[in-house]
């Protein structure tokens, strides 16, 4: 090559890393052997290319990658036609590229009636190309490229039929599956699926270009985001660089009066695009983010990213919104599943314990009571009117319990330790003593909330009661002091604990499961405060405390604390 090669390097994409061949595989068909040396190493820099010496070696050994072919020659109307027909029967779904002197006129009207088939002539008198007859191949190839990496109708649709047949245990693989092909027909980098939550999107499927790309970031705050505010929460992609007059895909009239770019536009620049911390971080001078919604609920977010620069056309936008969709719909559909199967599961806890621990007191019921109607002696009314007692508040138990753990009354700004001394009156305390520290307002369900408490201080008290009584009657014969219970605020939510035995910690994963107990209660007490934890966005843990009994910490989305 002389020092004139590659100096009219004309590109359609204005970025693209020298270093990095796209992938777009080439095969470039020729009988000169050094005119073969010459394109493959003018094209190797930017894409693959492999090469042949005639028609019938390329069609006996054609890489099935090859995306593309380059056929060289003499384009008169008998050899020109007939390579048009082998087109037709070898390469009918790839795009041919004719690189060879001026075909006559027979080849060129042939040449409209192959699909995807287009000309690069070369003067007569070139026994070797030019460097402006390879920068307009090049320039074709770029186009083919593009146009490639523009259209993923065919692949969004192979998607959805994956999805639709996905089982359950395989909707995780099957999504990351369609990230990869995906990201291989862009030609991407990476390829994320963001949960959308809280302000925060969390990554929850990655498809990363192995050989060259690490996976995406853990967790990103929203306003971290580019262009979530003004595009993603309206439902609009965001696309860098962002949409520009050059990217239009309509012919405008000289007369029109206005502007035709779209008002949704996030950032004024490429440069102001491309500037956000997100991609400088990454390295990325291109990304497509589109919205994953749901029923008209955002919950997500489909993220192409690329380290070199590339356009987004409208239509691959629109394309890539449905893939969105379909990713939305298959992981909503997954989780209903789920929800079912936790639902169902719940059922058979309610069913064994209503079985087991219910039929107990009632058998004492009937046993007593057809004892009374044997003997007329009433001596036994006391331990039937105990056992109906029980039963009441067994049923009264199992009906909080079945309530839908998702679902809530409208929430309200409540003052916490006015909550908390209600739901104290509500329960039978005794002499037991209630201490409250730091409480200030929260965001909740006042019905549900009062609920958790009154099921937190009636296990306190029954428990702590039982087992103190026992144990100061054997030790000392004397009785033992009331139970106390603290309710607290904390930094990230509130904590209540008690003076009692405490739970094991060998038992404390247990104490929430329906039918647990460790006295006389029903069991189903905490089952309840998890479930009303858990329908707020909650988390319970438990521990021992600074009074030496139970200590159950929850910690809230909002912390009711303001000061402390």
């Amino acid at each position: 090559m002389n020092g004139e090669s590659g100096s009219g390097d004309h590109r359609t994409l204005d970025s693209v890393d020298s270093a990095r061949k796209r992938s777009f595989h080439v095969l470039y068909v020729d009988a000169d052997n050094d005119v073969r040396c010459r394109v493959r190493d003018e094209l190797t820099p930017t894409y693959p290319v492999t090469t042949a010496e005639s028609l019938a070696e390329a069609a006996d050994s054609t890489d099935p990658r090859v995306d593309c072919v380059v056929v060289a020659g003499t384009l008169a109307a008998s050899d020109g036609l007939q390579f048009l027909e082998q087109v037709r029967t070898v390469w009918s779904d790839l795009p041919v590229i004719l690189f060879g002197h001026t075909p006559d006129a027979c080849v060129l009207e042939g040449l409209l009636e192959v699909d995807n088939a287009t000309a690069v002539s070369r003067s007569d008198t070139e026994t070797s190309p030019s460097n402006r007859a390879l920068e307009r191949l090049r320039s074709r190839l770029d186009e083919q490229y593009e146009r490639s990496i523009s259209d993923v109708r065919a692949t969004v649709l192979d998607i959805a039929r994956l999805l639709i047949s996905a089982a359950p245990d395989e909707i995780d693989v099957e999504i990351e599956w369609a990230l990869k092909l995906i990201g291989r027909r862009l030609d991407a980098d990476r390829c994320l699926v963001f949960d959308y939550h809280d302000d925060i999107l969390e990554p929850t499927h990655c498809w990363s270009d192995g050989e060259r790309r690490s996976l995406g970031p853990s967790k990103v705050a929203t306003d971290s985001f580019p262009g979530f505010e003004l595009a993603i929460q309206s439902f609009d992609p965001v696309a860098v660089p962002p949409k520009s007059a050059s990217s239009l895909e309509v012919d405008v009239p000289d007369e029109f009066v206005g502007s035709v770019l779209p008002g949704e536009n996030w950032s004024d620049s490429d440069a102001d695009a491309r500037a956000h911390p997100y991609l400088s971080d990454r390295n990325l001078e291109s990304l497509l983010a589109v919205p994953i919604v749901v029923e008209w609920e955002l919950v997500g977010v489909l993220a192409i990213e690329q380290e070199t620069k590339r356009s987004w056309p409208r239509s691959l936008q629109q394309q890539l919104k449905t893939l969105g969709e379909l990713v939305g719909y298959t992981l909503e559909r997954e989780e209903r599943r789920r929800e079912l199967a936790r639902q169902n599961e719940r059922l058979e806890q309610f069913s064994a314990v209503v079985s087991h621990d219910l039929r107990n007191p009632l058998n004492v019921l009937t046993g007593y009571a057809e004892l009374i109607a044997e003997t007329g002696d009433t001596e036994h009314i006391d331990e039937v009117l105990a056992s109906a007692e029980r039963m009441e508040t067994m049923i009264d138990d199992l009906l909080a319990l079945a309530q839908d753990g998702a679902t809530l009354d409208d929430l309200q700004q409540i003052q916490l330790e006015e909550l908390v001394t209600t739901a104290w009156d509500g329960v039978e305390t005794g002499e037991a003593t209630l201490e409250t520290r730091h409480l200030d307002s929260l965001e909740c369900d006042p019905g549900r909330l009062r609920q958790l408490f009154e099921n937190l201080f009636r296990n306190a008290i029954e428990h702590g009661s039982t087992q103190r009584d026992t144990a100061a009657v054997s030790e000392t014969g004397s009785e033992a002091p009331p139970v106390t219970v603290r309710v607290e605020g904390i930094a990230d939510g509130f904590a209540v604990e008690d003076d009692g035995p405490g739970i094991p910690p060998e038992n404390r994963d247990a104490v929430f499961r329906e039918g647990y107990t460790g006295g006389s209660g029903t069991g189903l007490g905490l089952s309840i405060v998890e479930t009303v934890a858990e329908a707020h966005g909650w988390s319970v843990s438990v521990e021992s405390g600074d009074l030496g009994g139970a200590r159950f910490t929850f910690a809230t989305e909002e912390s009711p604390r303001e000061s402390s």
